[in-house]
């Protein structure tokens, strides 16, 4: 009975601020189970106490890196998140579709990308804690011979990690 009500008070404790000497990182992941014991602040985790990652992508035509209206509110609202979570970092991916040559397709990924963290920077995020790279054609995700998973392959990945 007296572990029981010890365990209660401390996860009453925990719940109204006071550090847990049972999750010392304060994720609300008891040590006990927790497989990332140093996750920072200000970050989503999964069930094992570890950062859990945030994902978007941004969808360009062929040969473009003009980013479309609806996409600009969404890295709006994104942007928000990553000012409010300050314990991510920013990765930005640019790929494209295999219809351009290798050169071509390396330049226009890498503008893609630029376009999304320009519009991330814009909206107030920390150019310190953005990555950006690009990869041209040579990390897809659906098959080039489709017009469906060419559409696919043009894209730019933003990971909050």
């Amino acid at each position: 009975m007296y572990r029981l009500i010890s365990l209660l008070f401390v996860t009453t404790v925990s719940i109204f601020g006071a550090q847990n000497v049972n999750d010392l990182d304060n994720d609300l992941v008891p040590n006990s189970i927790d497989k990332c014991p140093n996750t920072p602040e200000a970050v989503f985790v999964t069930k094992d106490g570890c950062t859990k990652t945030i994902k978007r992508v941004v969808y360009f035509n062929t040969g473009s890196s003009f980013l479309h209206q609806k996409y600009s509110a969404m890295l709006k609202k994104t942007a928000e998140i990553i000012n409010e979570l300050t314990g991510y970092k920013v990765e930005i991916s640019g790929h494209t579709d295999s219809i351009a040559g290798y050169k071509i397709n390396m330049a226009l990924s890498e503008k893609r990308a630029s376009t999304v963290c320009n519009t991330l920077l814009q909206n107030k995020v920390d150019e310190k804690r953005i990555t950006t790279s690009w990869y041209g054609e040579t990390m897809p995700v659906s098959s080039n011979v489709t017009a469906m998973g060419r559409a696919e392959n043009r894209r730019v990945t933003i990971l909050l990690k």
